[in-house]
């Protein structure tokens, strides 16, 4: 059984329990031979010889179809056909005992099988295929869900590990560094040289501190790299993780670039739509799922609130959200000065989001991004932007644009020619300011004035289809709202039915929940039962194909809402997973008996 505790991107932190044993992964499973004992602190072993020392698990390695083995340890593997992946030939052997599967192809075991542990053979062949590796890590759990523990043994080191986590992968191994502790190689994070090169000791471990087995410190650096892959699932920063190390690393490099260039929607299935952190400060971030979906939505799906009729493009800031950087207010006073700033449309250009709709500052990841502001434009940037620009106004038509940008204007001019430019030098300088003013105060003039209140509704239903696609509209319309920006509360009837917060996204209550729930959008279906607390995956039947972790949903059964909360899985996580929580629950229903 497996549980889903943590995740970032498509690598999780979990909970095993092989025959009742608790394992948390992702995990290493140490080498135990005479040659390579494994350490005394190690928790999972890979063995031919049994349990020999008291661990929370041994798995039993066998032979392979040429030399079979019998199996022992605690979970024994099946034989290995003894086949490098790849090469096209039949061999009658069983992939699968009991709870544990070896497979070369993914055609091997039906996605049916009760097997927990689906392993990769080929070992470092894999490290020669890095596209074929790609696709067969996703079409692996997505035959097999995620319910079951993917492991591939022979390929981990200190510098891709990170990777192979941001992956998916379960369960790795340190065979790898066995064999290159017999060939002399000292590893680091940041790959592996030949230990007699060393003229000083990058490390401090207990064995490079007492000059102890070459072994050890590689053990060690393997494990101390696993720790920091867990680190970063609870922080949020796997992605980040995985990109630095790929640095290093042309095999790491081009898993990544195969799967944000070829295998995005499986990613994108796995990326919060909440409370995430990107930290651009590579090239591959302008691929990530995050930053890509946000990069379609406002290209394809995004559209503008009714009333505006000129678009102000404007620069990003350092601090997050714009709006409360100094810079930004200023620009608000600018354009309040104008005699008509609700016919104004905001949209700030930046790095690597492409384009972020005033209204969507606070939402993810507009509102979670750490980029180096230089004034520099990469040639892939540029062209991203002056993409996004001409899509956004083929779909979104102004009257007027006007640019209060700097070191973004060759290319703004490029993909918007009759653009009005306000600013040279600083954008926030007094003279700039004031010119801002002056042109939009002769562009709006004759222009119907735009009341603040119907703009703020129309602001409401922008974030909301944000949110929820066509079904935000239909939460809108009608409503009413009090308070001060960003903190709103939206009524319909007198009744509550939605309120945002410094925090982005709109919070359902019921009543809103409701609208969901007709238009059975981010809806989980659960069994008959009124929820006293969360929810788990257990008491889930069905979730709706838009739902990701981060998002906001309404609990139905049966058409009627019993909860809303925020989902904890993404859909296809719900349905698969027996444990974990699925929905942390906001507002529940009462029972009809009370």
């Amino acid at each position: 059984m497996f549980e889903v505790l943590k995740r970032s991107a498509m690598g999780r932190l979990g909970r095993w329990t092989p025959g009742g044993r608790e394992i948390m992964t992702p995990a290493v499973a140490f080498v135990d031979t005479e040659s390579f004992p494994a350490p005394a602190w190690a928790q999972v072993l890979a063995s031919q010889q049994g349990n020999s020392v008291p661990r929370n698990l041994s798995l039993g390695v066998t032979g392979s179809f040429f030399v079979p083995r019998p199996a022992s340890g605690d979970l024994p593997l099946p034989n290995r056909s003894g086949l490098p992946p790849g090469l096209d030939i039949e061999l009658p052997r069983e992939a699968t005992l009991g709870s544990a599967a070896i497979v070369s192809s993914i055609a091997q075991v039906p996605a049916d099988a009760g097997v927990e542990l689906v392993v990769f053979e080929g070992g470092p062949s894999h490290l020669d295929r890095p596209k074929e590796f790609a696709r067969m890590v996703v079409e692996a759990r997505t035959k097999f869900g995620a319910g079951r523990v993917l492991a591939i043994p022979g390929i981990a080191a200190p510098h891709n590990l990170g990777v192979l986590v941001y992956c998916g992968i379960d369960l790795l191994d340190s065979s790898r560094v066995a064999y290159d502790s017999a060939r002399g190689l000292f590893h680091t994070a940041d790959g592996a040289v030949p230990r007699d090169s060393l003229e000083e000791i990058p490390c401090a471990c207990p064995s490079c501190a007492s000059g102890g087995p070459l072994l050890d410190h590689n053990d060690h650096t393997l494990n101390v790299e696993l720790a920091v892959a867990r680190t970063a699932i609870r922080h949020g920063t796997l992605r980040e993780l995985a990109e630095r190390r790929a640095v290093n690393d042309p095999w790491s490099t081009a898993v990544l670039r195969e799967l944000d260039l070829r295998h995005y929607e499986f990613q994108e299935l796995h990326y919060p739509v909440s409370n995430g952190a990107v930290k651009a400060y590579s090239p591959l971030a302008l691929t990530r799922p995050d930053v890509v979906r946000f990069q379609r939505f406002v290209s394809s799906s995004y559209r503008k609130p009714a009333s505006p009729r000129i678009l102000l493009l404007l620069p990003c800031s350092a601090r997050k959200p714009y709006a409360e950087s100094r810079t930004h207010r200023r620009f608000r006073e600018a354009i309040d000065a104008c005699g008509n700033p609700a016919t104004v449309h905001e949209v700030i250009v930046t790095s690597p989001l492409g384009l972020v709709p005033r209204e969507l500052e606070r939402m993810y990841p507009a509102a979670h991004y750490d980029v180096p502001v230089t004034g520099d434009w990469s040639v892939e940037e540029v062209g991203m932007l002056t993409g996004m620009l001409r899509a956004f106004l083929e779909r979104n038509r102004y009257d007027a644009v006007i640019a209060h940008v700097t070191t973004e204007a060759p290319f703004v001019r490029e993909a918007i020619p009759d653009a009005m430019f306000t600013a040279e030098g600083r954008t926030a300088s007094e003279e700039a300011l004031i010119h801002l003013t002056s042109v939009l105060r002769d562009t709006v003039a004759g222009m119907p004035v735009i009341g603040g209140m119907q703009r703020r509704i129309e602001d409401l239903a922008s974030l909301a289809r944000s949110q929820f696609g066509d079904a935000g509209d239909a939460i809108v319309a009608g409503a009413t709202v009090k308070g001060r920006w960003p903190f709103t509360r939206m009524f319909r009837g007198g009744e509550q039915i939605g309120m945002v917060t410094d925090r982005g996204p709109i919070s359902l209550t019921l009543a809103g929940a409701a609208i969901l729930a007709e238009k059975r959008v981010a809806c989980v279906e659960i069994e008959d039962f009124y929820p006293k607390g969360n929810i788990f995956a257990v008491g889930v039947t069905g979730a709706t194909l838009d739902i990701r972790t981060g998002s906001e949903v309404a609990v139905v059964h049966g058409g009627n809402v019993r909860s809303v909360g925020v989902a904890r899985l993404h859909h296809r996580e719900m349905v698969e997973l027996r444990r974990g929580e699925a929905v942390r629950v906001r507002h529940r229903a009462i029972p009809p008996n009370g």
